[in-house]
């Protein structure tokens, strides 16, 4: 039975990477006993659990099966291994948070300085992998997200600014109300091609719909489209504080506001959060509210 249990670790292993030679990399073990504890996982049940080729593995219906109750499983194993350490008062294992690299660098990482001294034995994770993301895959604890619909716990809130480049602003018609912003070139970070903004000016709101030439999904990439002058951008404060510093970027229609962003963290299940992570999130509530 132990056997069955670590084949069918090794086996997620190679399914979540798609190799035998990363899961050997990961386990610390080699190759060539990743491939046997397979074959032997696959006579003992008696099915096929992988396809084969020279290029990549593809599971099998079989193996799509196991996969998930391998997952359940090493799930299950991590939360007793979690119940047991709750009783010794003990933070420690691995934890995993899913965010994007400037949340990390200027929210995370100062948040977790001093707890993350105080507990050497956790080792702390973090992922940054935009929209390839898989929560339950990557076996991801929580992720800190940035967005207009907050969900989840609610941490933070950031200003969202319109931002252009001194030469594009030289070279186009002014902006002083939203309605100009209809003439104005605009680059997303999604993939619409048309948005529509919302601001407000005291109790008043204005809505207009503008639409994209240039579109990127990563927030960086569509910042410095802007700053080379190619059109309009929006940002939250944080992305586009270094492009201002610089002098790249500069703030339109200073005087309205769009709908702020909230910094929330967000897991599968709160319920089944493990105990390192809800301490976690106390550390970050903590921060926040200070």
């Amino acid at each position: 039975m132990l056997d069955n249990l670590r084949s069918m670790a090794i086996f997620a292993s190679v399914a979540r990477h798609g190799s035998f030679s990363s899961a050997a990399k990961e386990l610390g073990i080699t190759t060539s006993a990743v491939s046997q504890q397979i074959r032997t996982l696959e006579t003992d049940l008696g099915v096929t659990l992988m396809h084969r080729s020279t290029r990549k593995l593809s599971l099998s219906e079989a193996g799509e099966s196991l996969y998930h109750a391998a997952l359940q499983m090493m799930k299950a194993a991590e939360q007793g291994k979690e119940n047991v350490l709750q009783l010794k008062d003990e933070i420690s294992g691995n934890l995993r948070i899913a965010t994007s690299p400037v949340i990390a660098s200027n929210y995370l990482i100062p948040a977790l300085n001093s707890w993350l001294k105080t507990h050497e034995n956790l080792a702390l994770n973090i992922i940054c992998r935009g929209n390839n993301l898989d929560m339950i895959e990557d076996r991801i604890d929580f992720a800190l997200l940035l967005e207009e619909s907050p969900q989840g716990v609610s941490l933070t809130k950031l200003k969202q600014l319109l931002l252009a480049s001194p030469s594009y602003l030289d070279k186009h018609s002014a902006i002083s109300v939203p309605k100009d912003l209809s003439t104005h070139a605009f680059i997303t970070n999604d993939e619409r091609l048309y948005d529509n903004l919302e601001f407000q000016k005291a109790h008043d709101k204005f809505s207009i719909k503008v639409s994209s030439r240039l579109i990127s999904n990563d927030q960086t990439v569509a910042l410095e489209l802007a700053a080379s002058g190619y059109g309009i951008v929006k940002a939250s404060e944080l992305d586009a504080k270094p492009f201002i510093l610089s002098g790249r970027l500069a703030p339109v229609l200073t005087e309205y506001s769009l709908p702020s962003l909230t910094l929330s963290a967000v897991s599968i299940s709160k319920e089944q959060l493990p105990a390192k992570a809800k301490k976690c999130l106390e550390v970050l509530l903590d921060y926040f509210g200070k």
